[in-house]
């Protein structure tokens, strides 16, 4: 133990799991002889960084009058056992809560926090339902283990995936004291782009194949079947019985899984308090850090990081029965583009009504040089437009939606000229808007195409074209064709048969202002975000370049197949 500015800190503390195994705490109080509240944070990432990326130091919390437990997950860092993500993370959650209530200076209240990987820490320790715990903050966290993190609509979330299983890997090289392994590791971490391209996924170094078999298991499971259904949240909202203060970002992975926890357990919760206390609080942020500049823009200092002021108004309401001076509206989003707050009571917001933007061209959409247009008026005898994609030369992920770092995944807005220029993406765009346009809601597109192929894949992204000539990425989203019908298994598709996709490019709120353009781009890969589709029905991990086909692409927009984007419009 040491003293330091008035707060104990008592490091490498042994939490008893019920199977024997110990996992390592920190725990951080004040330095007196009062007994306070507990707030735990668990995590794989290194009890002693303490999620200190986004969050403030667990000293702080203790300076507030908390008791801090900050522990390292079983098989991580200094804790025993083995690691598998989400697999103790419940029975483990319960154990090590019940263990912080009993501690004599400690007040039998816990709150959790802690973002990530360490926010679905939360969810499942909250599922197993542990009489002492009181209240959660998940930050960035999805609602589902297939849906959104490891897949999305089928296509895997490569750049996510073995970026963090590279970073993951290293510590467990150390504790099995293989320092080449996690020199190796490093090395590839390092040159994480170069490892994206690499082929088959399934055949990566010895070095990954011994310290992350979870990886190779998530490539064997490319559909949504059982292995999924264990950890998926979004099945077990029937057991949540706590009020939960919901973080997201606009350009998180995370943000629809993040939206969809905070709307089924309000409508699902296991209890009336839990319905009646979920908080969505949504800043304009990618994965970390968290900052008023994302990417290439600035949204202000209204979109600097307060999250440690959020969260401790928010503990001090449920573990110290403090009324807050003003009660958090259920919906509390940053609208970017106007840099302004906005309070709703639920998601979508009430008033946003969705509005159908229609693809058009004379056949000739490719590149910011063709003719693509959107306009409100549906279209009647058009040509459909062409393309060709080949996964040896993917469309680049200029930004977006990934995670975790974004030196090392593509995050956040970035100017998409380098990628309007190709003749591989469609671009659609508005004349310039006569006065603003505010977005708030969900935005899909409603895509009719056909492929030459047995296999593909369709991104559609918007983007707001400023005056200037540059153009930001606001949402996008991908279908994997062979999944149009469902998750559970792939299904052909016939080559020059036309299909309907749906494509959610997500939830956003932003404002298009006057003299801006809306733009869509559809094209086929948005790499390395998710992996290069072969244009086959295979498992992705198996995949070689002798293994890719060309596929030959039809967008359709005509009376009977009016491919069309809808805006979710809040008239003001």
């Amino acid at each position: 133990m040491f003293i330091q500015d008035s707060i104990r800190t008592e490091r490498g503390i042994p939490v008893p799991m019920r199977d024997g195994v110990r996992l390592y705490a920190d725990v951080y109080r004040p330095n007196d002889d009062k007994s306070y509240p507990v707030l735990l944070l668990r995590t794989p990432y290194n009890r002693e960084d303490a999620q200190t990326m986004n969050y403030a130091h667990p000293s702080w919390y203790a300076r507030h009058g908390y008791v801090v437990v900050v522990q390292d997950a079983r098989g991580r860092w200094s804790s025993e056992g083995a690691f598998h993500p989400y697999l103790h993370e419940a029975e483990d959650g319960y154990d090590t809560i019940e263990w912080a209530a009993s501690l004599p200076y400690a007040i039998p209240k816990v709150g959790m926090y802690g973002f990530s990987y360490a926010g679905a820490m939360q969810w499942l320790a909250a599922t197993s339902r542990p009489p002492h715990l009181a209240c959660i903050a998940p930050a960035m966290i999805g609602s589902d283990s297939y849906q959104g993190k490891a897949y999305r609509n089928g296509a895997l979330s490569l750049a996510l995936q073995q970026s963090w299983m590279l970073f993951a890997a290293q510590d467990t090289a150390l504790r099995r004291g293989r320092g080449d392994w996690a020199a190796e590791l490093s090395a590839l971490y390092g040159d994480v782009f170069s490892f994206y391209k690499r082929l088959p996924l399934n055949d990566p170094p010895e070095s990954v194949k011994e310290l992350a078999p979870y990886y190779l298991e998530w490539l064997r499971h490319p559909s949504r079947d059982e292995y999924w259904h264990a950890t998926s949240l979004k099945e077990k909202y029937e057991s949540v019985e706590v009020p939960a203060l919901h973080i997201g970002g606009w350009y998180d992975i995370f943000i629809d899984g993040t939206i969809e926890n905070f709307t089924g357990i309000r409508k699902r919760g296991a209890t009336e308090n839990a319905k009646a206390h979920q908080y969505l609080y949504i800043e304009p942020w990618f994965h970390m850090p968290w900052s008023r500049y994302v990417g290439e823009l600035d949204f202000g200092p209204e979109a600097a990081n307060r999250v440690d002021q959020l969260q401790l108004r928010w503990f001090d309401r449920w573990l110290k029965g403090k009324e807050p001076l003003h009660e958090l509206a259920p919906v509390t989003y940053f609208r970017m583009g106007s840099n302004t707050w906005h309070e709703a009571e639920q998601w979508p917001p009430a008033e946003a009504q969705d509005t159908a933007y229609y693809l058009h061209s004379a056949s000739r959409a490719n590149s910011i040089h063709g003719d693509g247009t959107l306009t409100t008026s549906a279209p009647v005898e058009e040509y459909p437009d062409t393309y060709v994609y080949h996964p040896s030369i993917p469309v680049p992920a200029l930004g977006g939606r990934s995670g975790a770092v974004p030196d090392l995944t593509p995050m956040g807005p970035r100017n998409q000229i380098p990628n309007e220029v190709r003749n591989d993406v469609l671009v659609y765009s508005t004349e310039p808007l006569q006065e603003e346009l505010v977005l708030s809601g969900e935005v899909t597109v409603e895509l009719y195409a056909s492929t030459s192929a047995e296999d593909t894949d369709f991104v559609a992204k918007l983007v707001d074209a400023y005056p200037d000539g540059r153009s930001y990425n606001i949402a996008e989203g991908i279908v994997r064709a062979s999944y149009r019908h469902g998750l559970s298994a792939p299904e052909a598709v016939v080559p020059g048969e036309v299909h309907r996709y749906e494509i959610s490019l997500g939830p956003t709120a932003a404002v298009f202002h006057p003299g801006h353009r809306i733009r869509l781009h559809v094209t086929s890969s948005l790499f390395p975000t998710f992996d290069r589709n072969p244009n086959r029905v295979m498992n992705p991990g198996e995949a070689t370049e002798a293994d890719f086909v060309t596929a030959t692409q039809m967008i359709y927009h005509d009376e009977l197949r009016p491919s069309k984007l809808w805006l979710p419009i809040i008239h003001e």
